[in-house]
């Protein structure tokens, strides 16, 4: 014997206190009817519910029982598909927590570059929260990305240059300045660390970092709650060897000892592993020392991908941003598509 509520027999059918027939879930023609109403004519389940006189819990239940019984299937016309396929290939095959691919036209690089920057800077600002610090390095893409950023209604603690100054050329892509951008847009603090990237000498360097100002910048890099870096070549027509943050000599030191990639004051072989050199000449962060934040990586360009894909096998990068091209030839798939 049923207890609790009044129940009622309808048409064979046992109603529970005056609500829907345990048999009307499988009710063929009422699932159908209940998801025309739904998907085709735009109405919400309360609306659906009151026409019909079942409760919403009720109609919910026979929304999701027709998807299971096939009665629908939902189809998304993504016109971002290759996009998409491609951030997943990223995802798996470099075990990243999430990727962006933005597909870029134009004849110059400086042309690909604004497209790609606009779309990257909506992801950034996803990546960001209200009383967060945000570490930048220098580089042309972050300083890209960072200038096309609009504030979405966020307000961040303080924004933190991971690098020392890259030379004395081209200062808008010094990390300070990126720096100063970004706390301008999203409110808080703009650190700035007085030191260059690069100096003479190991005691030089070590006397730069114990002063104050500087180990205190320092110090707030190695808490940031999102990080976003460029990844750089180790070449002559880097950003931070045209400004002047890294002479022939060092080049000549890095490429001898087979780095590939630069993130931060780190350098990479084509492994990805690590390679000990300069750094105690250098000022400001190793990749290592972001192990706390959240890593956000950038870069695009086919010039770039060896170093792309040696930063990426460090294992040490939460997310990458970059472009179609650049991703096909990081996932193999460009070799794939002209077979």
């Amino acid at each position: 014997m049923l207890m609790g509520k009044k129940n009622e027999i309808v048409n064979n059918e046992i109603m529970f206190g005056g609500g829907m027939p345990v048999g009307a879930i499988h009710n063929d023609r009422l699932m159908v009817k209940v998801c025309e109403m739904y998907y085709l004519l735009d109405m919400s389940q309360k609306e659906i519910a009151v026409r019909l006189g079942i409760s919403r819990p009720q109609i919910s239940r026979i929304i999701a029982q027709a998807r299971e019984n096939r009665y629908v299937e939902i189809k998304i016309a993504n016109p971002y598909s290759d996009e998409t396929a491609l951030e997943q290939r990223l995802m798996a095959d470099f075990h990243l927590k999430d990727a962006l691919v933005v597909r870029t036209m134009g004849a110059t690089s400086e042309e690909r570059m604004t497209q790609f920057s606009k779309e990257a800077a909506v992801y950034v600002d996803t990546c960001l929260g209200t009383g967060q610090t945000v570490g930048v390095m220098s580089g042309t893409t972050v300083a890209a990305i960072v200038e096309g950023m609009h504030n979405s209604g966020k307000r961040i603690v303080a924004a933190v240059p991971l690098v020392g100054g890259i030379g004395s050329e081209q200062a808008d892509l010094h990390a300070n300045a990126i720096a100063m951008r970004l706390a301008r847009e999203y409110g808080g603090t703009a650190m700035v660390l007085n030191a260059p990237l690069m100096v003479s000498g190991a005691e030089t360097a070590r006397m730069l970092r114990e002063e104050e100002s500087i180990r205190s910048v320092l110090d707030r890099g190695c808490t940031c709650d999102v990080s976003l870096v460029g990844i750089g070549n180790v070449e002559a027509s880097s950003t931070t060897a045209q400004a002047g943050g890294l002479t022939a000599a060092d080049l000549q030191t890095l490429r001898a000892a087979g780095a590939v990639s630069s993130v931060c004051n780190s350098y990479f072989d084509a492994s990805g592993a690590e390679i000990d050199v300069l750094q105690e000449r250098s000022i400001g962060q190793r990749l290592s020392d972001l192990r706390h934040s959240k890593v956000v990586a950038c870069a695009i360009g086919l010039s770039k991908v060896a170093a792309i894909h040696s930063a990426l096998l460090t294992g040490k990068l939460d997310m990458l941003l970059t472009d179609l091209e650049t991703a096909r030839a990081l996932t193999g798939t460009a070799q794939e598509e002209s077979r």
